[in-house]
């Protein structure tokens, strides 16, 4: 194929430039990700972490079927995506729910319980008739 004239195209020098500079950085951060080790990962992050690289990957073969002049949309990927991201809102869901959620101090309130009501026995003098305002 042919592209003498387009050697002298700015523009597409610098798609091309972009391109180039993309694929790099996909290919690091894939790099990075082969050498996490998830033994050492916390429950949130492994699953952070598992759905960054299924969505990742799911991405760049929506990518590579564009390049090919396939429709994603009419492939299993597209369903495959929507189940990542509904994984993702469910998964921040459970990690709002255990730390924005507030919870309670059994043991604390039950000395303020035990406490309050030991100060409102020693307020009221026994068998005095009590005055509602």
């Amino acid at each position: 194929m042919e592209l003498k004239e387009l050697e002298d195209d700015k523009a597409i020098k610098e798609k091309l430039q972009n391109v180039r500079d993309s694929v790099r950085k996909i290919e690091n951060i894939l790099d990075i990700a082969k050498k996490v080790d998830t033994s050492k990962l916390s429950v949130k992050d492994k699953i952070d972490f598992d759905l960054f690289l299924a969505y990742a990957l799911n991405s760049l073969f929506w990518m590579y079927m564009r390049t090919k002049g396939q429709d994603p949309n009419n492939h299993d990927v597209k369903d495959q995506l929507q189940r990542i991201k509904d994984y993702m809102v469910k998964a921040k869901q459970a990690h709002d729910r255990k730390t924005i959620r507030p919870t309670l101090d059994k043991p604390a309130a039950g000395r303020f319980i035990r406490n309050g009501l030991n100060n409102y026995e020693e307020a009221q003098p026994l068998n005095k008739k009590i005055k509602f305002s």
